[in-house]
């Protein structure tokens, strides 16, 4: 069975609320996985690394 990272993660079923979806969960997830492999330990790390980006 060959899948790639984003097919996986849309497969993940998403729990939250509709008023809670800003965003899709898929993204959310690269968005934490990438961070992680970049170094990010935590919600400030991650929160920090993004706003760097932009």
């Amino acid at each position: 069975m060959k899948a790639n990272l984003l097919e996986a993660l849309t497969q993940v079923q998403d729990f939250r609320a509709a008023r809670g979806q800003r965003y899709p969960l898929w993204l959310l997830l690269l968005v934490v996985i990438m961070g992680t492999m970049s170094g990010c330990l935590g919600y400030r790390a991650l929160e920090d690394g993004s706003s760097s980006a932009s």
